[in-house]
């Protein structure tokens, strides 16, 4: 099988059309047509059916071609892992836990190259897949948290994969609630007042031992798990449900309800905002500059304690 002829197909699937594919593609019609034609030749099946409205996916097709999603991602990693460095100058690609610090200083950058040609890139993920995504050079760099608990073992990973972290900002538990919670009037708030409310938590995989929140709850009863930052402050900002992170949240969050209150802290738990990047590879200028923004933009977002 030619990956060419399968990345071919998945951008047809994608658009609905042979000549947008052509178009997003940069290459013929006929070109396409012909790689896809050689393809269910190879395979004995039809992987799209064509009518006068567009060309449709068909049920085996779609099938084969979710699968062959993943054998195109980790050529993608290869390639970027063993290709010589030859990026665009004004091509960025970070990886970063659930901070919306990250995100602003994202759209400032935007808006410093608004009259530029750029690629840039934001993978909103978990802190393993941040680091694995800077080791395989899918970005250059990932800003994540590294609680107490496992410091020893992360920094055992950083230096057995040769990566880099530098630490920006230390921080201590907060608890992220809306302005009308029943808690929201305390100065600090106990462990025991939160098992009356739901607790939101990142997802993770069962075999990840990063987790995001500083503490859990044990025996807690109400649990709610989400991947999405948008969808957690959705939650908070319209329930009695809420999270304990970094008690970082920007002011231009889109948030106003929410805000974050000191949790009892008897064992005196820290944690460590930094980024990874790897140890043998210089930071472009472009990410020096948006390095340069996320510290002005963490400012804005660090609670005071």
């Amino acid at each position: 099988m030619n990956l060419t002829k399968i990345y071919y197909a998945i951008e047809v699937s994608k658009t609905g059309s042979i000549s947008k594919a052509a178009k997003k593609l940069y290459t013929s019609q006929p070109a396409i047509s012909m790689a896809i034609n050689d393809l269910e030749r190879e395979l004995g099946f039809k992987i799209f059916k064509r009518s006068r409205a567009g060309t449709q996916t068909t049920a085996k097709g779609l099938e084969y071609l979710i699968k062959c999603q993943d054998l195109i991602k980790k050529y993608k990693e290869i390639q970027r892992q063993y290709a010589p460095i030859n990026k665009d100058a004004n091509e960025l690609s970070v990886s970063s836990q659930h901070f919306n610090f990250a995100v602003s200083a994202f759209m400032k950058l935007i808006s410093l190259h608004k009259e530029q040609v750029f690629k840039f890139y934001l993978k909103e993920t978990t802190s393993l897949d941040a680091i694995r995504n800077v080791e395989n050079d899918y970005s250059e760099i990932a800003f994540i948290y590294i609680n107490d608990s496992y410091k020893k073992a992360i920094f055992d990973l950083f230096r057995e994969k040769s990566l880099n972290y530098t630490s920006i900002a230390q921080v201590i538990p907060h608890v992220f609630l809306n302005k009308d919670h029943p808690l929201a009037n305390k100065e600090v708030i106990s462990i025991e007042s939160l098992y009356d409310y739901p607790m939101i938590i990142y997802e993770q995989d069962e075999s990840e031992i990063l987790p995001e929140e500083f503490i859990t709850l044990p025996n807690h009863k109400q649990i709610i798990y989400t991947q999405d930052r948008g969808t957690s402050l959705g939650l908070i900002s319209n329930t009695k449900a809420f999270n304990i992170g970094t008690g970082c949240i920007h002011p231009n969050s889109g948030y106003d309800n929410i805000k974050t209150i000191r949790l009892e802290n008897p064992d005196n738990l820290s944690m460590d905002i930094g980024y990874v990047y790897k140890a043998q590879r210089r930071l472009s200028p472009l990410c020096k500059q948006y390095l340069s923004l996320i510290k002005k933009e963490l400012v804005l977002c660090l609670p005071d304690f």
